[in-house]
C-alpha cells in the first residue's frame, strides 16, 4: 500500500454488459496504484471476486441489494423490484462513503479521488457523492455513436419526421440521417402500439426525447466511454463539443483478447473472463462447443445470441426456429437465455448436427474467434459489437431497445459491416419479425462477400492502429486529470 495514490469508487448497473467492462476498468485503475473499490450487489459480487482476487489494490464491496428479475417480453413491466434495488444500493454506497469520508488522517483512510458511476444509475447516486464531496465521473456502457445519435436526434426534433422523409443530423455523418423507420419503436414489454417521440424523460427514451443523461452529466467532471479512438472518432469529437466535458475513449475489451486476436489464435472464454463457474451454467461445455465447431467448414456457421435481458418475443423465437428449419443447409449456434421460456424441441429434432442450441452461458469469444463462424445475428449490444469487429465477423442487426437501434444504424449505414434482419427497416418498429425476413437476412449476410471483406478490412485496421496504445494513453490522461482536479 506504500505506493497507493488514493482510492477510486466504481459503481455499475447490474447487467452483464455493464459489469464486465467496469471489471476491466477496475483492473486497469489498480495497475495505476489506485485502490479501486468495486461496489456491487451481493448477487454479483461472489462471481466477480474470483476474477479480481489477484489484484491486491482491488476491493469488492458487496451490498445486500437483490437484483430484480429480467424483463419479460409482452409482460407489463413492474418497477417496484428495480426501485427497491436502487434504494438498497444507494444505502450501501452512502454507508461506504460515510465510513471513508476523505479524512486521510483518521484511521489511515485513503483520499477518494472520484466515483466512476454507470450513467444508467447516476440519477440515484449523484447526490450521495455530492454530499460527501466526491467528484463524479460518468461511465456510459454504450457506443459513442449511440450517445451522439441520442443527442443529435433530440436537437433535430426527429419525432416530427414523416414517412418518406430523411432528416440529416447536423454534426454527424450524412449516412446517419434518420427516417421514419428509425423513430418508430414498439414498447419492449407490452403489446401496445409503436411509440414515437414523446418529449418526456423516460426509459428507454424515444428518438426526439431529451436523453436523460444530458442533464445528469452536468454534475460530472468527465465521461469515460467504452470505445476506441480509431473506431468512432467522429462521434467522440461530436460528444466533446456538445457536452463540453473531457471525454476519454478507454476501450475495455480485455487486453488478452487483442493479443490473441493479433495472432489470430482461438480465444477461450475461461482464460479471458475468470468468473466463478456457478455463473456459467450451460448444457454444453466450452470444449464441446469447440469440438462441434471443428467439424464445420470455414465461415459456415451463423451465431445467434440476444443475451439475457433484451430478447425477441416468444412468437419471434418461434419464427427463428421455423427459419432455421427451412434453411436446410445452414449451420448455426443459437444461444437461448436461461431466463427465456422458449424451448425449441421441434427445431432440435429436425436439424440434427448442423445446429447447436445452447441453453444458458455460451463461450462467445471462442465462437467469434473460430474460423467456422461466418456471421452473427444479435441485438446489437455494444460489447458484442466490438468483439465481433475485432474478429472480423459480419453482423445481422435485430435491435430490441434503446442504444441497440443506434448501434444497428452505425453497423449498417456507417461502418457498412452488416444488415438489418429485415430489409424493410420499419418492420423492426412496426411489427414482429417473421420467418421469411429472418431467412432472407441470414442468406444475405452469409452470402455477401463484400460485407465479409469490409469487416475483415475494418478488423485489420482496428488491430493495426495502435488501438490499445491509444486506450492506455487516454487512461493515463484521465489519471492526470482527476489528480489535478482533486
Amino acid at each position: 500500500m506504500d505506493n497507493t495514490i488514493g482510492e477510486i469508487l466504481v459503481v455499475p448497473f447490474f447487467g452483464q454488459g455493464h459489469v464486465l467492462p467496469l471489471t476491466e476498468l477496475c483492473k486497469k485503475l489498480s495497475s495505476f496504484y489506485f485502490k479501486t473499490t468495486f461496489i456491487l450487489s451481493s448477487d454479483i459480487a461472489p462471481s466477480i471476486s474470483s476474477s479480481l482476487a489477484q489484484h491486491p489494490l482491488l476491493n469488492v464491496t458487496d451490498v445486500d441489494a437483490p437484483i430484480p428479475p429480467p424483463p419479460r417480453p409482452e409482460i407489463k413491466f413492474d418497477p417496484q423490484p428495480i426501485m427497491m434495488y436502487y434504494k438498497q444500493m444507494r444505502q450501501g454506497v452512502e454507508s461506504y462513503c460515510k465510513n471513508n469520508n476523505n479524512n486521510v488522517t483518521k484511521n489511515n483512510k485513503l483520499k477518494i479521488f472520484c466515483a466512476i458511476v454507470d450513467i444508467m444509475i447516476l440519477p440515484y447516486f449523484k447526490d450521495v457523492f455530492t454530499k460527501f464531496q466526491v467528484p463524479i465521473v460518468a461511465f456510459p456502457p454504450f457506443s459513442a455513436a449511440s450517445l451522439a445519435m441520442d443527442y443529435a436526434a433530440w436537437k433535430a426534433d426527429v419525432e416530427f419526421i414523416k414517412p418518406g422523409e430523411t432528416r440529416i443530423l447536423p454534426g454527424l455523418p450524412e449516412e446517419m440521417g434518420m427516417n421514419y423507420g428509425d423513430i418508430v419503436r414498439r414498447y419492449y414489454n407490452s403489446s401496445e402500439e409503436p411509440l414515437i417521440g414523446t418529449k418526456k424523460k423516460s426509459f428507454p427514451t424515444q428518438p426526439g426525447d431529451e436523453p436523460v443523461w444530458v442533464q445528469e452529466v452536468k454534475v460530472t467532471s468527465a465521461i469515460l466511454v467504452n470505445t476506441y479512438d480509431v473506431l468512432e472518432p467522429t462521434f467522440l469529437e461530436y460528444l466533446t463539443k456538445q457536452t463540453r466535458l473531457p471525454i476519454y475513449a478507454i476501450g475495455l475489451v480485455p487486453e488478452k483478447f487483442w493479443s490473441l486476436t493479433s495472432t489470430k489464435s482461438l480465444i477461450h472464454d475461461k482464460d479471458i473472463r475468470k468468473i466463478n463457474n456457478s455463473s456459467q451454467k450451460s448444457n454444453y461445455s466450452e470444449d464441446e462447443v469447440l469440438n462441434w465447431l471443428n467439424t464445420k467448414s470455414p465461415n459456415s456457421v451463423i451465431y445467434i445470441s440476444f443475451g439475457s435481458e433484451l430478447l425477441p418475443t416468444l412468437q419471434e423465437h418461434e419464427e427463428i426456429s421455423k427459419a432455421l428449419i427451412e434453411l436446410s443447409s445452414q449451420n448455426f449456434i443459437w444461444v437461448i437465455s436461461k431466463n427465456q421460456d422458449y424451448y425449441p424441441r421441434v427445431l432440435e429434432n429436425k436439424v440434427g448436427n448442423r445446429g447447436l442450441v445452447i441453453h444458458g452461458w455460451a463461450p462467445q469469444l471462442l465462437i467469434f474467434s473460430h474460423p467456422s463462424t461466418g456471421g452473427c445475428l444479435f441485438h446489437c449490444g455494444w460489447n458484442s459489437t466490438m468483439e465481433a469487429i475485432g474478429r472480423g465477423i459480419p453482423l445481422l442487426a435485430w435491435p430490441i431497445r434503446g442504444d441497440n437501434f443506434y448501434n444497428a444504424k452505425s453497423i449498417v449505414c456507417h461502418l457498412k459491416i452488416g444488415y438489418m434482419v429485415s430489409s424493410n427497416r420499419e418492420n423492426i418498429g412496426l411489427k414482429k419479425v417473421k420467418k421469411d425476413e429472418i431467412i432472407q437476412g441470414i442468406k444475405r449476410l452469409m452470402e455477401d462477400k463484400q460485407v465479409h471483406n469490409r469487416v475483415k478490412e475494418l478488423s485489420e485496421k482496428f488491430r493495426n492502429a495502435n488501438y490499445l496504445v491509444g486506450s492506455i494513453d487516454n487512461l493515463h490522461d484521465f489519471k492526470d486529470f482527476i489528480m489535478q482536479s482533486k
